[in-house]
């Protein structure tokens, strides 16, 4: 998208933020006078949604260990070693990770695919869990300005500074990169 400079990325584990769920969710919902809302929007929760998507899910939901988050940070910073783009900020939580990347040619939507492949191969080869890491999808937002790319930075360095981490825990971090 033109002007982009950078992607804010949430991926979330398996099961652990389902449509319906109280906290609202990213999916599409049919509305009765609207009409099918556009996808991404946040929705308010729904017991009737949640439990249906409760009752498809093959598996238990998934938390992220101490193992599965190592997997996750080596496998990001090989990512980030091999690609164009970088990492600004992460913040790697049991239960969601958020990511900050300046600006790539590539399709945004396949890097994550290609990212999420990864983790979740390391995840499978390092630890016994053999079921899915993430949900279905991504949360992603482009980001056009330098004000807003650098508040997105903040928020994430605060969810691990919530952790007691620190706000930039991880090696592969390029914190200093300005768009």
């Amino acid at each position: 998208m033109a002007g982009t400079i950078g992607y804010h990325i949430v991926i979330s584990g398996y099961g652990l933020w389902l449509p319906g769920d109280q906290r609202g969710s990213w999916s599409a919902k049919w509305d009765e006078e609207l009409g099918l809302i556009e996808p991404h929007m946040l929705h308010p929760g729904d017991p009737v949604r949640m439990r249906m998507a409760e009752e498809r899910m093959q598996r238990p939901p998934v938390r992220l260990n101490a193992a599965m988050t190592d997997a996750v940070v080596d496998t990001l910073a090989q990512c980030a070693a091999e690609s164009e783009w970088s990492i600004v900020a992460a913040g790697i939580m049991p239960t969601h990770s958020h990511l900050l990347l300046t600006y790539t040619e590539r399709p945004i939507d396949r890097t994550i695919k290609w990212m999420k492949d990864r983790l979740t191969k390391a995840v499978h080869e390092r630890t016994s869990h053999t079921g899915p890491v993430w949900c279905k999808g991504k949360w992603r937002s482009f980001i056009f300005a330098e004000e807003i790319f650098d508040s997105t930075r903040e928020y994430i360095e605060q969810h691990n500074v919530r952790r007691g981490m620190g706000p930039r825990p991880y090696a592969f971090v390029r914190w200093n990169w300005l768009p």
